[in-house]
């Protein structure tokens, strides 16, 4: 017979948040603690992620984007509504500008509550785009995976970036109505053309005095290997370019 304390609690929509975040690899989340945003707090103490407790919101976004600059994976930082989500945007601004990926998670009053003049209500994203490279809301259970996904894609592919999703409050507390959604497994560009490779590797082996000029994505960890191994094996100078480690031979 199975009985009420047998059944599996419903999973509410911060739990969805947690799951996708352990999904995408996260391992440290950077933030302030508020009350609109305290139920993905809550879900974050049963997690393996770490929660690490900021003086600052301004702070939390900085780390969050040192951590993306080093890994080339998304930090993540969590603020709560109002001025907790406006503390964010400099440290949003700088990773964006930088090409360093960010996921800002930002709380938010219930969505009923969106249009009201009460207490922290902000419309923070719009407050976010002009700093960002994507910026949505959950508006519904059946979208938090999705939109956190979505956030992930934005901020990590292409030229990397800053991306902000809003948690409304309702929203994170209600029962969640959507799967946890994976990253896939290999995603990435084609191959160049092999004639163009064959002509830029013939103009290079001619060179009498070749230089490689690297910009900020030289540091992400698959080019930086390439970036070496090129320096390793030839008598390339290196011209240093937006604080990048440099060495000639």
């Amino acid at each position: 017979m199975t009985t009420k304390n047998d059944e599996k609690k419903p999973e509410s929509g911060a739990d969805i948040v947690v799951q996708t975040l352990q999904q995408r690899g996260v391992e440290y989340v950077f933030g302030v603690p508020g009350a609109k945003i305290d139920k993905v707090f809550d879900s974050l103490i049963d997690s393996k992620i770490k929660t690490v407790v900021c003086r600052h919101e301004q702070n939390a976004a900085f780390i969050a984007g040192g951590i993306g600059r080093m890994t080339g994976k998304a930090g993540v930082a969590i603020a709560t509504s109002g001025p907790g989500v406006s503390n964010l945007v400099t440290g949003l601004a700088t990773a964006n500008t930088e090409g360093d990926p960010i996921v800002a998670l930002g709380g938010a009053v219930q969505l009923s509550d969106r249009l009201k003049k009460i207490h922290q209500t902000m419309d923070s994203v719009s407050l976010c785009r002009p700093v960002t490279k994507y910026s949505a809301e959950v508006d519904s259970p059946e979208s938090v995976s999705e939109v956190l996904t979505n956030a992930f894609r934005s901020a990590e592919s292409d030229r990397p970036g800053a991306a902000f999703v809003s948690l409304p409050m309702d929203i994170m507390v209600a029962p969640a109505e959507c799967d946890v959604l994976a990253p896939p497994a290999y995603s990435r560009f084609g191959p160049a053309d092999i004639a163009a490779i064959k002509e830029a590797a013939r103009l290079i082996n001619q060179a009498e005095r070749p230089v490689v000029l690297l910009g900020l994505l030289a540091s992400k960890p698959q080019n930086a290997v390439a970036v070496h191994e090129l320096i390793e094996n030839e008598s390339y100078r290196l011209s240093e370019r937006f604080r990048l480690p440099a060495r000639s031979r």
